[in-house]
């Protein structure tokens, strides 16, 4: 339960420490005088989005601190996951700082707001007019159903194999459309793929190709040229015999003086090279052709490659076994793809065996729920001076959808000669404030929700009706703790602990303060609400009744 709260700079509140016990709570003061600024502040330190300006003052921080005991409230899943140091009782805080950074914290350990919202909503249960309004919503009519009758967890774990079923689905539905329009580029890559895989080209074969084209383009060239040398150096007039006839006339000379010698040898070395280039020189000869047919087979294949260099735009024969490479792997990630895609189409059949198998379970239960949940409804109704109220669930079933296959309308009839239907056809202020208490009521009871907030949930309704609210209220805080705003004295008159809002003048701005009262100023408190500005001797005597039949 909740067991303090405390405001700074918030609205119209400076400062305010308002302890908070279990039973019944009514919060009560003039239109105007800040009654749900309290709600707000819970709200936000429960999670909610702030509003800008939320802040009195902007330039000093909004903080925001519930203290709560959270004994057997079974928080311990939450506490572990958000790293979060458990404590009975834990104080939730929410800072808002000048310039609009929201912080929260949970024991002064910061935590997301999506963990702070989580834990609230375990803590807590706001319920307002919006809600009432809310009752002609069919989705939220299910929501109750399910709340009431217990059927939360199945339904989320429903909600959870839909969501699956529909990310994969569209999955599914975003790769064949991939697919279908990557066809004709996996056609063109393959057939450039084939192209290239077909030239069977190597990586140096593009020089080699060049080197023996020249050689062979210009064959006779080559052979003149190198028979030339030959005889440079073998033919009677050529270097050799010259070469020979100088040798022979140094041989005496040379044995005579070493320098001559020297010459000699070096000669001696000059006639040895050039007749290895002579040898060289008619050996190469003799291995070069003169073949037409090679040089245009090879004039051809580098025609072959210098076209695909033009095509890829490239300017080797490795760039081009690059792009042979990436147009296997694409083709192969198109292959996966496919394969992808057959893979998906199984778990959406698995996903959608599951979920519709789900949806029918869940369905059966709702069914079998609906009709016994209606009779409670009627029995608090009754009990909320509708003695003729009739409430029913009608109940279709169609397509799964996120929560389920199951369409339920409340339908709902006040007076006896009128036939059941729409709440929102048939129902006035009055009428759907008392059937959403009397929900709440049920869901409260359920759930073992261990604080329930009534934000003005009774309005349109007054005298014995009115009481008897405050009655189902008091009830309800008989086994949790209920905090309610009214404008009601005879819902009031049922307080454990009555609180008082009110609204002054603190210099030149506006204040809101709570307290507590007791004994004659609660009297005189239930008197204002019942005359006015002007309490009266017989508004005095009212309230002073109300209070002695309160139970």
């Amino acid at each position: 339960m909740l067991r303090r709260i405390s405001i700074s700079n918030y609205l119209l509140i400076d400062t305010l420490e308002l302890d908070l016990s279990k039973g019944l709570t009514i919060i009560t003061g003039e239109t105007g005088s800040g009654k749900s600024l309290v709600i707000g502040a819970l709200g936000l330190a429960m999670g909610e989005r702030a509003d800008a300006g939320a802040a009195r003052d902007g330039q000093r921080r909004c903080v925001i601190e519930l203290e709560v005991d959270t004994k057997g409230l079974g928080l311990d899943d939450w506490f572990r996951s958000a790293e979060v140091e458990p404590e009975r009782y834990s104080i939730l805080r929410r800072q808002l700082d000048p310039g609009g950074r929201s912080r929260a914290f949970v024991n002064d350990t910061p935590v997301r707001l999506d963990q702070l919202r989580e834990l609230g909503e375990r803590l807590v249960h706001v319920h307002s007019q919006h809600h009432t309004l809310l009752l002609n919503d069919p989705r939220f009519q299910l929501g109750l159903v399910d709340h009431i009758a217990g059927h939360g967890a199945e339904v989320n774990a429903y909600s959870a194999v839909y969501a699956r079923w529909r990310a994969t689905e569209r999955e599914l539905l975003t790769l064949q459309q991939d697919e279908a329009q990557a066809q004709n580029a996996a056609d063109f890559a393959r057939f450039q793929l084939e192209e290239l895989e077909a030239a069977r080209l190597q990586a140096d074969e593009q020089v080699n190709i060049e080197q023996e084209l020249g050689r062979a383009e210009h064959a006779e060239e080559l052979i003149s040229a190198l028979r030339m040398v030959e005889e440079a150096v073998t033919d009677e007039s050529g270097l050799g015999p010259v070469l020979g006839r100088v040798r022979q006339a140094l041989a005496k000379p040379a044995k005579f003086d070493t320098s001559v010698a020297g010459l000699l040898a070096r000669l001696d070395s000059v006639h040895i090279e050039l007749k290895d280039i002579a040898d060289e020189a008619a050996d190469h000869a003799g291995t070069i052709s003169i073949d037409p047919k090679k040089a245009a087979s090879l004039r051809e294949r580098l025609d072959l490659i210098l076209r695909l260099q033009q095509k890829h735009r490239v300017d080797t024969v490795p760039e081009l076994l690059t792009i042979r490479e990436k147009l296997t792997t694409e083709l192969d990630g198109a292959a996966s793809l496919s394969d992808r895609i057959v893979q998906l189409g199984k778990e959406v059949e698995v996903l959608g065996k599951e979920m519709h198998e789900r949806a029918k379970a869940i369905s059966r239960a709702r069914i079998a729920a609906v009709k016994p949940l209606a009779n409670r409804v009627e029995a608090v109704l009754h009990d909320l001076g509708m003695p003729h109220a009739v409430f029913q669930f009608e109940h279709h079933t169609g397509e799964p959808g996120p929560y389920g296959m199951d369409d339920i309308r409340a339908r709902f009839s006040a007076n006896k000669d009128r036939a059941p239907a729409p709440l929102d056809k048939v129902a006035s202020g009055g009428e759907l404030s008392r059937v959403m208490l009397a929900l709440i009521s049920l869901a409260a009871d359920s759930k073992g929700l261990p604080t329930v907030v009534f934000d003005e949930i009774d309005t349109g309704v007054s005298g014995e009706v009115a009481d008897r609210v405050g009655t189902l209220m008091a009830r309800m805080a008989r086994d949790r703790q209920v905090l309610a705003i009214t404008h009601l004295p005879q819902i009031a008159s049922k307080a454990d602990t009555h609180l008082v809002v009110s609204k002054g003048e603190e210099g030149d701005r506006v204040a809101t303060s709570i307290r507590p009262v007791v004994a004659e100023e609660r009297v005189q408190a239930l008197a204002h609400m019942l005359s006015g500005r002007k309490v009266t001797a017989a508004a005095l005597e009212n309230a002073r009744v109300l209070l002695a039949t309160r139970r």
